[in-house]
């Protein structure tokens, strides 16, 4: 069985920064993801989109990832959210009800225009 693949972009915008996914997120991929929001999240207080629009699959791993961020974000002070769930992703995300607890965004844009809003309101 092949093993899954993820690979990530970090984009830094002036006043948010993206990380962009581009794969599977499960048990094999989960753990260098969670690193890797974490160091984000711990590196700065500037609001942090994680974007799902080149996600695949997500499993029960990437729902344990959402909540640990978004605690580990608040802890943080970080304004954090998701954006461009569809399909599959969207449909755990539902399920789940992480679409309730993590600010989630149809499109990038969208969630950048009211992470930035809401952080210059802070």
């Amino acid at each position: 069985m092949a093993r899954a693949k993820l690979t990530t972009d970090v984009v830094r915008h002036l006043d948010y920064r993206v990380l962009e996914l581009t794969g599977e997120i499960d048990m094999h991929t989960g753990p260098a993801l969670r690193d890797l929001i974490f160091e984000l999240i711990e590196e700065e207080r500037r609001p942090l989109v994680v974007d799902l629009t080149g996600v695949s699959f997500c499993d029960s791993a990437g729902v344990n990832i959402a909540v640990a961020a978004r605690k580990h974000a608040a802890r943080h002070g970080v304004m954090f959210a998701f954006a461009g769930l569809s399909g599959r992703v969207d449909k755990v995300f539902r399920i789940t009800g992480m679409d309730r607890l993590i600010p989630t965004y149809a499109t990038l844009p969208e969630a950048a225009l009211d992470l930035i809003r809401s952080d210059l309101a802070d």
